[in-house]
């Protein structure tokens, strides 16, 4: 990339705030677990666990965003991998909110990463590897 235009300085924002997101949801998961379970009101002691081990997977995905944010042509294609993961995220909150599992305060993390999901699909359409080596 010789000159870095508006578009890529607004991308590398997108993922180092995503970044951001994930690593904060992994602190909070790893280290205050009560907080989030009691969110989900689930008040089995074993979900603790759980939890914590959730937030491995979560840290790794926010490493994978500032990887992005760090490089958008060398780690784009992780940028799918969000895109799958966050979606997939969303439909299993989804489906447990409209059964009445949730309430709409703990959906509201699965609504922040469906827009994510679809601001990083927008990047991989308008950012074809091509585009951004020129």
């Amino acid at each position: 990339m010789a000159e870095t235009s508006l578009l890529q300085i607004y991308y590398h924002i997108l993922f180092a705030a995503s970044a951001a997101f994930n690593l904060s949801m992994a602190a909070v998961l790893l280290f205050k677990p009560d907080v989030m379970l009691a969110r989900l009101e689930i008040r089995d002691p074993a979900a603790r666990l759980l939890a914590q081990s959730f937030a491995s997977s979560v840290s790794a995905w926010g490493i994978g965003y500032a990887l992005i944010a760090y490089d958008l042509v060398l780690f784009r294609n992780f940028a799918w991998l969000g895109v799958i993961s966050k979606t997939i995220f969303f439909l299993i909150y989804f489906v447990a909110w409209r059964k009445g599992r949730l309430k709409f305060a703990a959906f509201v993390p699965a609504l922040i990463d469906l827009a994510l999901a679809a601001l990083f699909a927008e990047f991989l359409w308008r950012t074809g590897i091509e585009r951004l080596r020129d």
